[in-house]
């Protein structure tokens, strides 16, 4: 069987970029992005492959011991082990003709330091799909071109306590649904001529309508257009939902540039929210980041995110991390993260978010914080 990687990723159908300063077969971006991306389609018939994450952290919602007592996810300080996002997944291809190949895939989140009730198969990318010579046709439940987008700014700090979604896509009230969804009931067109990647989806019902006609007064439509040189990435994303999880409707704008000098990696991202309803998330953010391979396998990364004021008021915040992270082999990515988020008055940005499965909440004009060590290893 040929065991090798075509150009279609799962997570991101990005080309892989080379990297400076790593010894002979190693590559950073090409590694980091199969360990926070490992959902590939190769040229088996059936393949398993998945991810372990798991790391052990130290956070602190910034609340005394009897604020901590009114939220579990508040924390006086305290030690955690968490499975981040931590996966499992089946995935395949069947060919029809020369041209035409069918793909399927399905993928499933998996909690290995406790259990939770919800977890079912198909809670991440899962899919039938056609590979064809005009593109990748896939129908199911699939992320969203926008959500994408932002997974691939983060790179490094995607599935750590650094996760850029403490910011990006998040309300200042720090609940409340986040624009980085999957998206349900699905259809995706991916389409790459030369160094353009393109990415169009439409979700006939965003919220759910398992054996039910799907509402289409819930859809969500959201493209994605990349753009690589020899240095320099450009991307912008955009989504609008019909009824965002019942406050109307909303309209995301992202944007991001990447340019690569040597061994340095600079990006920066524009992120803009226009929800009907959802004042909490009606603002603008923006935020930079430097990725810096000092020697063969060691990467430092840093990391400024920050969300202006919203229609909330007095609830604007600033992310700042830092990482260390050690390419032990193609499959074993070791780190130590530091991350911080300063709100003010009224804001409620947590230190860590969603995709890090271990959420770190606060209250209001809070400053949280978490540090991390762990292991991310692909199969």
């Amino acid at each position: 069987m040929n065991n090798k990687i075509t150009a279609l990723c799962v997570g991101t159908a990005l080309t892989m970029l080379p990297a400076a300063g790593f010894s002979a077969g190693i590559s950073t971006i090409e590694d980091i992005k199969n360990i926070v991306h490992p959902g590939v389609i190769t040229g088996k018939k059936m393949e398993l492959y998945g991810a372990v994450r798991v790391s052990v952290d130290y956070a602190d919602s910034d609340v005394s011991s009897a604020e901590a007592e009114g939220g579990d996810l508040l924390t006086d300080g305290g030690l955690s082990v968490s499975s981040n996002t931590s996966m499992i997944g089946f995935r395949g291809e069947v060919p029809y003709n020369d041209k035409v190949i069918f793909l399927w895939q399905y993928e499933q989140q998996v909690d290995i330091d406790d259990k939770d009730e919800g977890d079912t198969w198909t809670t991440r990318d899962s899919f039938l799909g056609l590979k064809t010579p005009v593109g990748r046709f896939l129908v199911g439940r699939v992320n969203t071109p926008f959500k994408n987008m932002s997974t691939e700014y983060a790179l490094y700090f995607a599935s750590s306590v650094g996760e850029s979604r403490s910011i990006l896509g998040a309300p200042s009230s720090g609940a409340g649904a986040h624009v980085d969804l999957m998206g349900a009931n699905s259809l995706n067109w991916r389409f790459q001529y030369r160094r353009v990647n393109f990415a169009l989806q439409y979700s006939a019902d965003q919220s759910g309508s398992v054996n039910a006609v799907d509402d289409n007064d819930r859809d969500s439509t959201s493209a994605w257009l990349d753009w690589k040189g020899e240095h320099l990435q450009l991307s912008g994303a955009y989504i609008h939902y019909s009824d965002f999880f019942a406050t109307g409707k909303l309209e995301g704008y992202r944007a991001f540039a990447k340019y690569t000098m040597g061994p340095v990696t600079l990006g920066a991202i524009y992120e803009d929210l226009q929800p009907e309803q959802f004042n909490a998330l009606d603002r603008e953010a923006y935020g930079a980041q430097i990725t810096y391979r000092y020697l063969p396998r060691w990467v430092l990364v840093g990391q400024w995110n920050h969300a202006d004021e919203s229609e909330r008021g007095d609830d604007a915040a600033d992310q700042y991390s830092l990482g260390l992270f050690h390419h032990l082999s193609k499959q074993v990515l070791l780190h130590g993260m530091l991350t911080h988020t300063d709100n003010d008055g009224q804001g409620t940005y947590r230190a860590v978010n969603y995709a890090h499965g271990d959420k770190v909440a606060t209250l209001p004009g809070r400053d949280p914080w978490a540090i991390s060590v762990g292991a991310q290893l692909r199969f």
